[in-house]
């Protein structure tokens, strides 16, 4: 009958090989007990000077079952992400519903864009003129609205945003950088541009105008990342804002 395991008796970095070899035999289950161990002992299949194909089928096999694990980690931190997105937006839709007035609106996407997505500079360009003025500044950071001209030659630089009506990540040229950002224009390392459409029948025209996030990491936004989620946001604010323009 085999002893009882202690945590003591386990072989360890200052055991000799005696002594490991004396463990295994006063517990010959040990690789029953313990499987993952086997995957990262390298057993000798003697063969002489030829190489084994064993040795060489079991180190392709290890080495597959690393990438795979480092894989699945990836989607799991992914799915993470993509959950805690998921309910920041699903707050952001409550806080939009919630809103009476074109302002509220302004202040919900502020505090959400703030709090939850942790920007740091926020830009209305809006073409579509207000029913009545509004204009929000809280706590030192501002939600910056601009209601233009659509025929403003300031707009030819987000031509190619506004006819696509997908979002843009990456970093901006300095006439884009002056007229989103203006003050804050020298601070905006990356941006993720968002159109907004003036109905929800016809997303691929983006008429009311842009949303502009700002962030001084230049990581933060890059021409690589999905941009599902900022869809999303767009429908969401041009649907919340539609009401209350002219």
């Amino acid at each position: 009958m085999n002893t009882p395991y202690n945590k003591q008796e386990l072989p360890g970095a200052m055991m000799s090989d005696a002594a490991v070899a004396e463990h295994l035999r006063a517990h010959p289950d040990f690789f029953a007990k313990y499987p993952d161990t086997l995957m990262e002992l390298a057993l000798q299949h003697p063969s002489g000077s030829a190489v084994s194909l064993i040795e060489r089928q079991v180190a392709v096999l290890r080495e597959h079952n690393r990438k795979l694990k480092h894989q699945l980690k990836d989607l799991v931190q992914i799915a993470r992400d993509n959950d805690r997105l998921s309910e920041r937006m699903h707050r952001l839709t409550l806080a939009l519903i919630d809103c009476t007035s074109l302002e509220e609106v302004f202040i919900a996407l502020h505090d959400s864009l703030r709090n939850e997505f942790q920007a740091d500079a926020v830009t209305l360009r809006l073409i579509a003129l207000p029913l009545q003025s509004t204009a929000d500044k809280r706590d030192g950071f501002s939600v910056d609205i601009l209601f233009a001209d659509k025929d403003d030659a300031s707009w030819s630089a987000f031509k190619g945003i506004m006819s696509s009506g997908k979002p843009v990540c990456g970093t901006l040229n300095a006439a884009q950088l002056n007229h989103l950002f203006g003050d804050q224009a020298m601070d905006i390392a990356s941006a993720a541009l968002i159109p907004l459409a003036n109905s929800s029948s016809d997303r691929a025209t983006p008429s009311l105008g842009i949303v502009a996030i700002g962030s001084y990491d230049a990581e933060r936004f890059h021409p690589g990342m999905g941009t599902h989620f900022l869809s999303q946001m767009g429908e969401l604010i041009s649907r919340a804002i539609r009401p209350y323009l002219l």
